[in-house]
């Protein structure tokens, strides 16, 4: 109970913010608030790590592996990762299941909260190792794999002591029935699921995978997590800080275990189907995030999206322009969240003073895309290309499809002449194209779609969303019926939408506490990052009763 106690402000703090809904930033995003130290600290000790063997788990193996390129640099880091089979996995989680189950919920709250506060010292450590694995720049990857991260963490941590704590232990009851009186002691118990299987992606290690494992561990299932092969060190760090704060606890350090593997000869499905695990997070791509959602599991998913943008109106079109082009560069278009086909009536965008042509707003657009480009800190908003295939799908659109509006390739990123880069593609077509747009491409492409009339795009839109699913919305328009209309028919095909964005408020960005990440109810995923259900369905309520 020390490490609760040490915490408990900070953990119903974080409860009282579930339901407020306000901003609730616990750590501290601006990297100028930290000190040149730290950044130096945290940059040597990711250095130290080239071509060594990550021991910092603490597990006994005769196999190691390792793959991970930097996208930076192109060359690999040489770092390796213990291999633990299958078999053992299972056996380590069930070994560790009954102590970690066992303890209270004010304790696994303690222990966890501590893991976020050790956390804070790795930040600049956490995010080289997300920039040199993913490709996101140094901002970005130090916001998502620190402070935003461990904001999601604390909020699964305060959903699940919330819900843990919503039944009493137990009650004594007295009741008359006539003439004849009895007594009842009834207990409630939440019973943890089982061994639960985190599998993460390339593009966000940390930020999609943090908060289903902090979910797991604090209803009281073991956690085995699956790095993907090009992107371990970020969890694996993670990983060894949670199982150094389980040992110095007197807990299993198996609590927690990382299940690498190599793209050659990956363990992921073999681990999904094992009839031991019992629950699933996955992160990913559309295809398998299908057949995770069709195991005789308890599933987590986050899969592809086609997000849509409608535009029918503004008060401001150069403030619209300048919002719409950082978003749809930002990481260059590898987050879930991006915007990818923008739907524009023929007739053009209604302003004050008349409107802006369809012709006109690609013209604008295209100018305030490479403005960014040509800035100091341009390259790194976009970053690198994460993975080859990626690049190679992007490249392999045929810009013929309809009128090119930029088509630059490779931009060149300061510091790192061998970066992977790929600057954003693009493409205005006509609405009856629909072959062309209507799929999720994945990376720096972007489909200007001329329709009708708003009407039309709200109409394309929402296809988009019944054949693919989409996690974000971007809509600006004046027009307060208009406006009322897109969010009911959005909201009823379980798509929140962003209204009039402007300034640094990104559709691409959530917020821990104040945003849900996913709805859940379409395509594009089947839970959402963090509300009640995220939580409960990882273990049962079981309620006993006592005669006396």
């Amino acid at each position: 109970m020390q490490l609760f106690n040490t915490h408990k402000e900070l953990i119903y703090e974080a409860v009282e913010a579930l339901s407020s809904r306000n901003f609730n930033s616990v750590y501290i995003e601006d990297i100028k608030d930290y000190s040149d130290e730290e950044k130096e600290s945290g940059l040597k000790a990711f250095q130290l790590r080239f071509n060594t063997d990550f021991t910092d788990l603490s597990v006994k193996t005769d196999e190691w592996v390792g793959e991970e390129v930097s996208p930076f640099l192109q060359t690999g880091l040489g770092i390796r990762y213990p291999v633990i089979d299958e078999q053992t996995l299972i056996n380590n989680a069930k070994k560790s299941s009954n102590s970690w189950k066992n303890i209270d919920i004010e304790e696994r709250a303690g222990i966890l909260t501590e893991v976020l506060e050790r956390l804070k010292d790795r930040f600049f450590e956490l995010a080289n190792a997300t920039m040199h694995t993913t490709g996101q720049g140094f901002t970005m990857a130090f916001q998502s794999s620190g402070p935003h991260s461990c904001d999601r963490a604390l909020e699964a941590i305060a959903m699940g002591f919330h819900e843990i704590k919503r039944f009493p232990e137990q009650i004594k009851i007295d009741k008359t029935s006539g003439n004849f009186s009895y007594s009842l002691k009834k207990t409630w118990k939440p019973i943890p699921r089982g061994i639960s299987l985190v599998i993460a992606c390339s593009t966000f290690p940390v930020w999609n995978s943090i908060p289903a494992i902090f979910a797991n561990l604090i209803t009281g299932n073991p956690v085995i997590v699956k790095p993907h092969p090009k992107a371990v060190l970020p969890l694996a760090i993670v990983v060894s800080e949670i199982r150094q704060v389980l040992k110095e606890s007197g807990l299993k350090t198996e609590t927690v275990q990382l299940a690498c593997d190599t793209s050659a000869n990956p363990i992921t499905t073999k681990l999904a189907e094992n009839p031991e695990i019992k629950i699933v997070d996955y992160t990913g791509n559309t295809k398998f995030g299908n057949y995770i959602e069709q195991l005789d599991k308890i599933t987590f998913t986050e899969k592809g999206a086609v997000n849509p943008v409608i535009i029918d109106s503004t008060k401001d079109i150069e403030s619209l322009i300048q919002n719409l082009a950082f978003s749809l560069l930002l990481y260059s278009k590898q987050m879930c969240t991006s915007p990818q086909n923008i739907y524009i009536p023929a007739d053009g965008i209604k302003i004050k003073d008349g409107n802006v042509s369809f012709d006109d707003f690609t013209d604008r657009l295209q100018i305030a895309v490479n403005s960014i480009y040509e800035k100091k800190w341009g390259p790194s908003v976009m970053g690198c290309i994460q993975n080859d295939k990626t690049l190679k799908s992007v490249k392999e659109i045929s810009m013929s499809l309809g009128k090119k509006i930029l088509d630059n390739g490779s931009f060149k990123m300061p510091e790192y002449d061998s970066a992977r880069t790929q600057s954003l593609k693009i493409l205005a077509v006509d609405s009856g194209k629909q072959e062309v747009f209507q799929r999720e491409i994945f990376g720096p492409m972007v489909f200007i779609v001329k329709t009708e009339n708003t009407d039309k795009s709200i109409e394309l839109a929402l296809r988009g969303v019944n054949q693919f699913g989409a996690i974000t919305c971007l809509v600006f328009c004046t027009d307060f019926m208009k406006s009322k209309e897109i969010e009911e028919k959005f909201n009823n095909a379980f798509v929140p939408v962003s209204f009039n964005f402007s300034g640094q408020a990104f559709v691409n960005l959530h917020t821990a506490f104040s945003d849900l990440h996913v709805s859940g109810g379409n395509l594009s995923g089947n839970a959402s990052i963090v509300d009640p259900g995220y939580i409960t369905r990882r273990f049962i309520w079981i309620g006993n009763r006592f005669m006396l």
